[in-house]
């Protein structure tokens, strides 16, 4: 069984996507330092197909996002062209640098490769049609297309933890992931197909990860989303995920191979704590992040809210005067006061008392704040949807990941954000008012999975002038 670990490669992709919006194409191969064979396959396929007259004449566009993205795909859009087809390379010289698995287009492509793109392109039509379908298709649309085979992706990361060039940037935790979780994945998949539909409805985009024989089944380690009924739609930001399912000695072993990791664990154990079996073995199996940019925290900070379910709630309680301990031992103040009822502890650093973080337990959860109010604002919710007393967000079932950021108040927040104690006197130059921002309504990021698709959607709806 392995490990369904996605950011890695749904950073792949999104970096790939997102290149292929501002085409910047090179006249040169990613050959770089690596074997020829790996230089120069084709490791990601992509089109961009103009469907009507969409952004054509961008300035004509009744939106400033759409104004922005039409100028930037037609300075490199030939005349008169409906699409454009290109192809990205490995070069572990770029890594971690923004030509990292950059499309070149076909124009400077060899016969072989233009092949391999057009077989690429043209052998997940029908994934592409199912994609499509979902991402509400119009009649003046921007399309953009991408595939990629497995056995091609799992090659670069293979060459990512061989080769000296890319090897050296990967550090432990890195490299344990890409050869215990990523990999197995890639062996379990087929390939990977994703389609983005740009209109004036707004920006859509679907990313598939396909096992035609279902090898992505794992109760283990996958798990769907259980606190749907305690999210909190109150905030411009809202993160919530699951998280996999560790092995404690695993990542203990994986912790220990960082050098600077000794005088943390031997720190954790003065306190009276074991480091694998009190932390790594009681981490949250989900959780969601609140953020609002209002500078309602202490000293200025936004409003930033975490919670949490504990596996094993009772053995944190257990603990509470070893973590105050280890609390004094780095320097952090701690505190413990009562509001309305609620228990909760104020820590602050030593080197910045002004400046404080809240904790407090809601029955399994543990919650975090950077207010006060906003701990119990956010404690009195959880038990309150516990008592039967409210309702969280909206159903959220069968997700990995929910993602939210409503557009419509973030140019707002950002400003008195700016404005606040903890930056005005900073001398940080003014940010001009993103008004193109409030063009988009909000944007949904979700995560499901199967035994035989990892599914990756995005939605971000244009509001209707």
């Amino acid at each position: 069984m392995f490990n369904l670990e996605r950011k890695v490669v749904f950073l792949f992709l999104a970096i790939s996507l997102i290149s292929s919006f501002f085409p910047v194409w090179s006249a040169e191969t990613a050959s770089g330092t690596t074997t020829a064979s790996t230089a120069d396959q084709v490791i990601m396929a992509f089109q961009i197909e103009r469907v009507g007259s969409f952004l054509s004449e961008p300035g004509n566009n009744p939106y400033e996002a759409l104004r922005r993205l039409g100028r930037a795909i037609n300075k490199d859009w030939p005349a008169g062209q409906a699409d454009l087809k290109a192809a990205s390379f490995f070069n572990p010289a770029t890594i971690g640098t923004p030509d990292f698995l950059k499309p070149q287009s076909t124009l400077h492509l060899t016969n072989d490769q233009k092949q391999h793109t057009e077989e690429l392109l043209s052998g997940y039509a029908a994934d592409f049609d199912k994609l499509m379908s979902e991402c509400r298709p119009a009649s003046q649309a921007l399309i953009i297309k991408t595939a990629c085979e497995s056995k091609n992706l799992k090659e670069v990361l293979k060459t990512m933890t061989l080769h000296p060039d890319s090897a050296k940037k990967l550090n432990p935790q890195q490299r344990y992931r890409i050869e215990n979780q990523i990999l197995p994945m890639l062996d379990a998949s087929d390939y990977l197909v994703g389609v983005a539909v740009v209109s004036l409805n707004g920006f859509f985009c679907r990313v598939n990860i396909v096992s035609n024989a279902g090898n992505f089944a794992s109760n283990k380690i996958e798990h769907n989303l259980t606190i749907g009924d305690f999210i909190n739609e109150d905030s411009l930001m809202l993160f919530a995920q699951t998280h996999p399912i560790e092995d404690p000695a695993e990542t203990m072993k994986n912790i220990k191979a960082v050098p600077q990791s000794d005088t943390i664990i031997q720190m954790v154990a003065s306190a009276g704590l074991d480091f694998e079996k009190d932390i790594l073995a009681n981490t949250a199996r989900e959780s969601v992040l609140y953020v609002n940019l209002d500078p309602t925290g202490d000293g200025g900070l936004p409003d930033v809210r975490f919670a949490a379910p504990v596996p094993e709630i009772n053995k944190l309680r257990d603990n509470l005067d070893k973590l105050k301990t280890l609390c004094m031992q780095t320097g952090i103040f701690t505190q413990i006061m009562d509001e309305d009822k609620i228990s909760l502890v104020k820590l602050s650093y030593f080197m910045f008392p002004q400046i404080s973080v809240y904790a407090g337990l809601a029955e399994n959860f543990l919650v975090l704040a950077t207010g006060k109010k906003n701990l119990v604002k956010e404690i009195s919710h959880i038990l309150d949807v516990k008592a039967g007393k409210a309702k969280g967000a909206r159903a959220v079932k069968n997700l990995k990941r929910f993602w939210k950021v409503k557009f419509a108040d973030f140019n707002n927040q950002l400003q008195r954000f700016l404005q606040s104690p903890l930056l005005r006197d900073k001398g940080i130059p003014p940010v001009s008012n993103l008004k193109f921002l409030e063009d988009f309504s909000e944007l949904e990021v979700q995560t499901k999975a199967d035994e035989k698709v990892i599914e990756f959607i995005v939605d971000l709806p244009i509001n209707k002038q």
